[in-house]
This record gives C-alpha cells, sequence and structure tokens, in this order.
C-alpha cells in the first residue's frame, strides 16, 4: 500500500525545475559518497525525474481528445478526493495529485525490508535530513531484488513488496500514477488520503509512528468520504474488509510478540531457530484456519512465500499504533485540525516518551 519517499529531501536545496536542472547538481554530490551509496541514490534520482517529466497536468490528460474515457472518470474522481481531503480532511492539497503520468508497470515502486535473524525490529536505512526509515525503495525491481539479496547474504531475513504510491511529503508536486487508477473507487480515495497525510505530518526516525498515523487517516477519511458522496450503501462493506484486515494484522501482532519475548530468553541457537519456526508455522496455520471460516480477508500469497521477521515487520510499521492515533482522535472530538496539532506535539517529544 501506500508509502512515502524522501531520499531527493536530503539532496534537493531547493526545488529544481521537472524538465532541467535536476540531475546534474545531484549526482554531482553522489560522488561524494561510497558507490553503493552513489548507485542508490542516482536510481532514486533517474526514477523521480522521470515520473515528473513525463507527467502532465490533470486538466490537460482530462481535456485532450484522445484521453481514453476510462482514464478521464478516474481523474474526474481523484481531483473531488483531493478537493474532498483539502476541505474536510484539512490536508495539503494544493501541490500533489494535480498532475498524471502513465509509469506503464504495475507498481511505482519495490521496497525492501530486512530484519535480523533473531529480532523483529526493522533494519533502519537513514540519510543525512530525512533521518532513519524502515525500509529502502526502489524504482525498479531487479534493484530492489539485488539489494536484498545483498542484505540476505550479511544473514539479514528480507522482504520485498511493491509500492501503490509514495509521498515527497510536499517537496515534489506527486503525480497521480495510471497503475493506481484500476483501484476500487475507496481504494483510490484511501491512497489519496494516506499519502497527504505525510505531507502534513512527518516526525524524523519514527516510520511506525508515521505509517500508523497515515493508515489512521487513510480510513478515517475514507469513511467520511463515502458519507459524505452518498455512499453510505459502501460503507458496511468498507468496515467489513478493515475488520478482517485487522484480524489478520492481528494475527501478525501476536506472532511478533512471542517471537520478540522469544528472541530475549538467551536460547540456543539451533534452539531458538526450531521455536522460531514452531511460531511461524502456527501463524500460517491460525491464518489458513480463518480464511476457512470467511473471517480473514484474501491475502494471496503473502503467508505462502518465506514467513520471516522481515515480512511480519513490514506489516508492523502501517498497523502498530494505528489503535492509538483512533484514541488520539477521540480526545480531539473528532476535530482534525485539533488532532494535527496533538500528533505533532507528540512527533517532537523524545522517541523514548
Amino acid at each position: 500500500m501506500p508509502i512515502f519517499w524522501l531520499l531527493l529531501w536530503d539532496l534537493a536545496i531547493s526545488r529544481p525545475n521537472y524538465r532541467h536542472g535536476l540531475l546534474p547538481g545531484i549526482i554531482a554530490l553522489l560522488l561524494l559518497s561510497g558507490c553503493q551509496s552513489a548507485a542508490f541514490y542516482t536510481q532514486a534520482t533517474v526514477g523521480q525525474s522521470e515520473l515528473l517529466w513525463h507527467s502532465r497536468p490533470i486538466g490537460e490528460v482530462l481535456a485532450d481528445p484522445q484521453t481514453p474515457e476510462g482514464i478521464r472518470e478516474r481523474l474526474t474522481l481523484v481531483e473531488s478526493v483531493r478537493q474532498f481531503a483539502g476541505e474536510v480532511l484539512a490536508l495539503p492539497a494544493n501541490r500533489s495529485y494535480r498532475r498524471y503520468v502513465d509509469i506503464e508497470r504495475d507498481f511505482v515502486m519495490w521496497n525492501v525490508f530486512a530484519a535480523a535473524e533473531f529480532s523483529v525490529e526493522p533494519e533502519l536505512f537513514c540519510y543525512p535530513i530525512a533521518g532513519c526509515v524502515g525500509y529502502q525503495g526502489y524504482f525498479k525491481k531487479a534493484d530492489a531484488v539485488a539489494f536484498a539479496n545483498s542484505l540476505a547474504v550479511q544473514g539479514f531475513e528480507i522482504s520485498v513488496g511493491p509500492v501503490a504510491a509514495y509521498s515527497t511529503l510536499g517537496w515534489f508536486a506527486d503525480p497521480v500514477v495510471s497503475s493506481v487508477l484500476s483501484y476500487s473507487d475507496t481504494d483510490l480515495a484511501g491512497l489519496v488520503f494516506h499519502e497527504l497525510a505525510h505531507e502534513r505530518v512527518y516526525i524524523k526516525d519514527d516510520t511506525t509512528f508515521n505509517e500508523s498515523f497515515a493508515t489512521f487517516v487513510e480510513r478515517e477519511g475514507t469513511r467520511r468520504w463515502l458519507a459524505s458522496s452518498g455512499q453510505q450503501a459502501d460503507i458496511a462493506g468498507f468496515e467489513k474488509i478493515q475488520l478482517q484486515r485487522d484480524i489478520v494484522v492481528d494475527l501478525i501482532h501476536k506472532a511478533r510478540a512471542e517471537l520478540g519475548a522469544l528472541y530475549v530468553r538467551g536460547l540456543g541457537v539451533e534452539e531458538m531457530r526450531w521455536r522460531k519456526l514452531a511460531v511461524f508455522d502456527q501463524l500460517q496455520a491460525d491464518y489458513n484456519e480463518m480464511r476457512r471460516a470467511g473471517d480473514a480477508n484474501d491475502w494471496g500469497n503473502w503467508f505462502d512465500d518465506n514467513l520471516n521477521n522481515a515480512k511480519l515487520t513490514s506489516i508492523g510499521v502501517y498497523h502498530d499504533r494505528v489503535e492509538f492515533f483512533e484514541q488520539l482522535f477521540e480526545r480531539s472530538n473528532r476535530n482534525f485540525e485539533v488532532f494535527y496539532r496533538l500528533v505533532e506535539q507528540l512527533g517532537s517529544l523524545p522517541l523514548e516518551d
């Protein structure tokens, strides 16, 4: 699902023009770094530049007689969702999602998560200004897999997952990418709310805080959007999907808690490994049973493909603190402006608080 992208922020002194002046200065800075860092920042810079270069204002796309009617309808929906985000959810809606780009692939990016063999905490990837983030993103899947493999060689457990959209936190006018236009109305609206939430609040060095906050805004925003747009009949279906997803997330959270307790027991390596495997087997069995009972939604092959610490972590960062933000929203009398101010105040506290 939705996610944010901070790398160009680390390198840009000011917002460069989309069509010129972006690459030369940034790539020159890359020469000051090691080869691996240079390669990483180069792919990030080139990937972002290509998106901006090929993007067009949505108004221009809508007015173009060559635009297929299906794309025109979806972009019209995005326009109304963006307007709702600004007027009702108090999200910054004056820059991003006013442009459109056909990326000619299924996903815009791929994220790499990593965790040590006996840890439920994500490996952090740190940048000069953006701080430390619990994943690293690549515009090409092959690059993501290559990086993941290099971490695996070092003994890390890894997970590579596709990314539907990301946010540059307002440093650039993030475009709507073609791959999300096939999403349902509720998923597309939720994606826009999630990414704009990152532009409203971003706390350095706390991935779980940021992603759980955006997940909450996505959910509450979607509920309000459905109600205000006369789609009350769809709210029950949306809530059912959320409940079924939460059931699976709770299963994963429980498994992570069991693993966390196991990893600090000081057992021998081999015993730790077979006890760890038993936790993953139980997680798989519990999910399969819930699927048979119709209590959990379909996670595709996520559970069938190499369960490990990194995969569990990749879910935790988006959901571990959603309940906290729900409670904070209630304390804010369900007022988004008050809620955001409280979130910003909490985010300014030291991490241990």
